[in-house]
């Protein structure tokens, strides 16, 4: 029997390359992206095992109107695959308000998760959510986000968002215990298909970046094996092997402010009523 897996942002890039690995093993991939054309585009790409539906996670309405169609066409999902992301923006605030990058990466993929929880649970489905190395970076808790530009930057603002993620899959983890429903966190390493690639490549000799970075299906690896084994935890992050760069799938530790218990609770509670949406 197949299995439903949705992938954000799996237009392009990392996603588009674990829809076409999980098609070749039955999967059907609904992927969901803000792009109508590349999104089409997409599920020509992959075959009749694909469906794109629109998606821009920094708008409520299409995110509940994403999950209604998803509920109407799809009686279980077996996989949430959290991937999409905004990498590196300058400021810019979104029609709610909120600076682009917190709602899309963080506040996106808490509001999709939640919402589709009873799906996940009737097929005991299982959550995965990306990170990245840059959550590592990440020095300090920091709730000041929503709407000022003061002290903004776009490299120490996508390391919070990541942070966050992190720390969100494991609250999540916590309060689904009791349920069928598992969640594990991934990253790709450095990939050559990253769009953060022409950022890092001013930040680190170009030399560097060519040694370390991996090629896409190597990347995915990780991904593959957070979707795919039998026994996850978010409190451990599927990575590649050596440094968290390149190399086959192992798991390593988060940044350790995600193993504080009061910074996550801070932080459900915070977002729970920023979006008026929890458990």
């Amino acid at each position: 029997m197949s299995k439903t897996a949705i992938i954000t942002g799996g237009n392009k890039g990392i996603g588009l390359a674990v829809a076409k690995d999980l098609i070749s093993k039955n999967y059907k991939v609904i992927i969901g992206c803000r792009d109508i054309s590349k999104g089409k585009m997409a599920e020509e790409y992959l075959g009749n095992n694909a469906h794109f539906l629109e998606l821009d996670l920094s708008k409520p309405a299409s995110v509940l109107q994403f999950v209604k169609q998803i509920n109407n066409n799809f009686s279980e999902i077996d996989v949430l695959y959290n991937n999409a992301g905004l990498i590196y923006r300058d400021f810019e605030l979104t029609e709610e308000g909120y600076e682009s990058m917190i709602s899309v990466n963080y506040f996106g993929a808490y509001r999709l998760a939640l919402m589709l929880l009873e799906n996940l649970h009737r097929s005991s489905g299982r959550i995965v959510q990306v990170t990245s190395l840059s959550m590592y970076l990440a020095r300090e808790f920091n709730l000041d986000f929503l709407h000022s530009k003061t002290g903004f930057s776009p490299s120490s603002r996508y390391n919070l968002t990541n942070l966050f993620r992190s720390m969100f899959a494991l609250e999540l983890e916590n309060k689904l215990k009791k349920t069928s429903i598992s969640v594990a966190t991934a990253h790709p390493g450095v990939t050559k298909s990253r769009q953060s690639r022409p950022y890092e490549v001013k930040k680190i000799k170009k030399s560097f970046y060519t040694y370390f970075s991996t090629n896409i299906q190597t990347g995915i690896a990780p991904i593959i094996q957070a979707i795919e084994a039998d026994n996850v935890s978010a409190e451990r992050v599927y990575a590649p092997k050596i440094f968290g760069f390149y190399g086959q799938p192992a798991t390593m530790q988060h940044n350790k402010l995600v193993y504080n218990e009061e910074l996550r609770n801070k932080l459900w509670t915070f977002t729970a009523n920023e979006l008026n949406l929890d458990l």
